[in-house]
């Protein structure tokens, strides 16, 4: 494509027109690479605002660095043909703004395409080891492959496809829907007390009247958990 768009400029032969396509390439193939890895080893893991803002931050990097890396490669490739110093003037203007919105663009291609061959979920795959209802499954965090005890869960919350899962010792992600992760609990233990969240009964300090009929859950970890009106039905089913 690039050596298309380069074949148009006036005087551009095709030497001249594959030489500033590989310029625009290589180095956009190399940060592509790189980000493509970043964001499926890291970003992916962390939680949906931590990924909003490091997209944003790495979104920047990458426009900055390509920008730097093409400038730099045509500055030394005049002064080859030339024989002269280098000198690093950059774009100015309108090649500015374009080629800077370009590394933009890319990158989100680049962010786009790897959650869509990651299934679209931000998070550490799950394997489930056990059969429903699911006692222990394993999780990623980086290289490292570690279990987790069902029993051990305080609440899970939903977002979009995927579910931070809180324990008595942390918090992680896991490529399982919150309705996929329900079916798999024990409903005698776990309930579904909003449409984003499920607890577990085990680590339930205490819960206490919010207003309009719904009730207000306190974990024992010390996370509040709002209910709708149909979960504080369903804890207040269980009051004996």
């Amino acid at each position: 494509m690039y050596l298309l768009v380069f074949l148009q400029v006036p005087g551009n032969g095709l030497v001249d027109s594959a030489t500033f396509a590989l310029i625009n390439v290589a180095p956009l193939a190399v940060l592509a690479a790189a980000a493509h890895w970043l964001i499926k080893r890291h970003l992916m893991l962390w939680s949906v605002p931590a990924q909003i803002i490091g997209h944003v931050a790495v979104a920047a990097a990458f426009a900055v660095v390509w920008f730097a890396l093409v400038t730099g490669l045509l500055e030394v490739r005049s002064a080859v043909i030339s024989g002269g110093k280098l000198e690093f003037a950059g774009f100015t203007g309108g090649a500015f703004i374009w080629q800077a919105l370009q590394g933009l663009v890319l990158y989100w291609a680049v962010a786009a395409t790897t959650y869509a061959v990651r299934g679209g979920r931000g998070a550490a795959p799950v394997t489930i080891v056990s059969a429903a209802p699911l006692e222990r499954y394993l999780t990623r965090t980086g290289d490292e492959i570690a279990p987790v005890n069902v029993r051990d869960i305080v609440l899970i919350a939903g977002a979009q496809d995927y579910a931070e899962v809180t324990t008595l010792t942390g918090m992680h992600l896991v490529r399982m829907s919150l309705g996929e992760f329900e079916q798999r609990l024990d409903p005698a233990r776990f309930i579904r007390v909003h449409r984003s969240h499920i607890i577990n009964i085990d680590h339930l300090d205490h819960a206490e009247p919010a207003g309009g009929g719904r009730l207000v859950a306190h974990m024992a970890t010390g996370t509040v958990v709002p209910l709708s009106r149909s979960g504080s039905q369903a804890l207040r089913q269980l009051i004996v």
